[in-house]
C-alpha cells in the first residue's frame, strides 16, 4: 500500500486539485444562482416603485360649470342687454340713470322686492371689495380661467379681498342701489372675460372652460 501510494503521489495530488478546483467552481455558481434572482428583483421593483409614484404625482384636472349664483326660487328681472333679443326685449334691457339709457351688462335677479342669500357662481379669488355710492357693495371673484364675477347691489358682505372662494359659498345678502333704484332689493350678476362682459345666460350650465369672448 505504502509502496502504491508513494508510486502515485502525484496522480493523487493532481486528482485532489482537480476536485478542490470542481467544488470551488460549483460553490461560486450556486452563490451566482442565488444573487441574480435577487438583483434582478430589486430592478423590477425599483421600475415599479418609479411608475406607481408618476401616476400619483399626476394631477387630477377638476373642471366646474358656472352656477347662477341665487337658489332657484330668485328669476331674472333684467335680462343682459344683447343683439340677439327682440327689440321688446331690448328695451327691457336697458338701464336708465340720470336721464340717460344705458344697456345692462349684466343680469339683475330678484325675489319680490325681498332680501336673499348671494352664492360664489365659481370658485376663485377675492380682487375686488369695495362699498360703492351707486352700486352698493361690490365683490368680484377672479376665476384661474381668467374670467371674472361681480356682484353687485349687496346689502351685507361675508368674505374678504384676497380670500379663496369655492363655489356655492356664501358672498353675501343682497340689497337696493341708487343706479337701479326701481328694481329695490335686487343682485346685478356681470361675468367677465378681456375686460368685455359677457351674457351670463348663455353660460350658466356650461363648463367654465368654454367662457370665451
Amino acid at each position: 500500500m505504502k509502496l502504491f501510494m508513494k508510486r502515485n503521489r502525484r496522480v493523487l495530488v493532481f486528482g485532489m486539485v482537480v476536485m478542490l478546483f470542481l467544488i470551488g467552481v460549483g460553490v461560486i455558481q450556486l452563490v451566482l444562482n442565488q444573487y441574480q434572482p435577487f438583483k434582478d428583483t430589486a430592478v423590477v421593483k425599483v421600475e415599479d416603485n418609479k411608475e406607481d409614484k408618476i401616476k400619483e404625482e399626476k394631477p387630477t384636472v377638476t373642471t366646474e360649470k358656472l352656477l347662477k349664483p341665487v337658489s332657484d326660487d330668485v328669476k331674472i328681472v333684467k335680462k343682459f342687454y344683447d343683439a340677439s333679443l327682440s327689440d321688446a326685449e331690448l328695451e327691457k334691457a336697458l338701464v336708465y340713470f340720470e336721464g340717460v339709457y344705458r344697456p345692462n351688462l349684466g343680469v339683475d335677479f330678484s325675489k319680490d322686492g325681498k332680501a336673499f342669500e348671494v352664492k360664489a357662481a365659481c370658485s376663485g379669488t377675492v380682487t375686488k371689495k369695495d362699498n360703492d355710492a351707486l352700486l352698493g357693495w361690490v365683490v368680484t371673484i377672479t376665476n384661474e380661467n381668467g374670467f371674472s364675477t361681480t356682484y353687485q347691489s349687496l346689502n351685507e358682505v361675508s368674505v374678504e379681498k384676497d380670500a379663496v372662494i369655492k363655489q356655492g359659498d356664501k358672498i353675501g345678502i343682497s340689497g337696493e342701489n341708487v343706479y337701479e333704484s326701481e328694481l329695490k332689493c335686487h343682485l346685478h350678476f356681470v361675468l367677465e372675460k378681456d375686460n368685455q362682459a359677457l351674457n351670463p345666460e348663455s353660460y350658466f350650465d356650461q363648463d367654465v372652460t368654454k367662457i370665451a369672448v
